[in-house]
């Protein structure tokens, strides 16, 4: 008979089991946001660890952003949920780590994205189309504030990947433009105003005809329209004064 090893198995620090337990019960919902959790004592008590332990699994926890610790008499450990800007800037570090290129990233945001229009016009609801609409009538009330203007524009994207109801598309835009939004708001501090406008203004009725036809439900030109306006915006961003890597970007 051949005998078991157990070598090279790792066991679970109690920490790292206690910091599992809380985890999971965060990211199934059975710990909501802004949950303060019980005191350090009652912790102890139901995980039966140390208080060292506990303060361990803590510090697992708030380094992955799913807790906030408050010392004091008044303070405890509250929970927050779980979002993609943790992802994102770690994603970020990667990406500066490897050299990678401001052209890489804007061509993987292009391939990625493009499907999402077409998802959203095949599924369109007139709720859906009546956000779009709000969304667009907010950035068309800065198009005369480029720096504005671009926090509505990212807006209008995140709530196509939405709706367009694919939630690993959505994450995966979401690390995208962490990059690409500090990408757009230094090139538009340092291009000629007047060129941002008018650059704005195409953007945006960009926008305004990919929503049209989505109320018209024209999947086919409005998955055409999506794919040359992100080609247009990778070209055009790509030719302006900006930093050629992401590590230069982000710095």
């Amino acid at each position: 008979m051949t005998a078991v090893t157990t070598a090279g198995i790792r066991v679970p620090k109690a920490a790292e089991l206690v910091a599992a337990t809380i985890r999971r019960q965060i990211i199934t919902g059975e710990l909501l946001e802004d949950h303060l959790l019980p005191s350090e004592s009652a912790l102890m008590e139901q995980f039966h660890v140390s208080r060292p332990t506990l303060r361990e699994a803590f510090r697992i926890l708030e380094s992955e952003s799913l807790i906030t610790v408050r010392r004091g008499v008044h303070g405890g450990a509250r929970v927050q949920i779980p979002n993609g800007d943790v992802a994102a800037r770690y994603v970020g570090y990667v990406l500066e780590y490897r050299g990678t290129t401001m052209a890489d990233v804007y061509r993987a945001r292009a391939e990625v994205e493009a499907p999402l229009a077409r998802l959203v016009a095949t599924s369109a609801t007139p709720e859906n189309i009546a956000r779009l609409e709000e969304c667009l009538a907010k950035a068309e009330a800065h198009l005369d504030e480029p720096s504005a203007f671009i926090v509505h524009d990212e807006e209008f994207h995140r709530l196509m990947a939405e709706l367009a109801d694919n939630q690993t598309l959505a994450v995966m835009l979401d690390m995208m433009y962490h990059i690409v939004g500090t990408a757009r708001r230094r090139y538009a501090l340092n291009v000629d105003q007047t060129q941002t406008r008018k650059e704005t203004v195409e953007v945006h009725r960009s926008h305004v005809r990919l929503v049209d036809l989505i109320r018209r439900g024209r999947p086919d030109l409005v998955h055409r329209l999506w794919v040359k306006h992100l080609d247009e915006a990778t070209r055009h961003y790509l030719e302006g004064p900006l930093a050629t890597t992401v590590v230069e970007m982000m710095s």
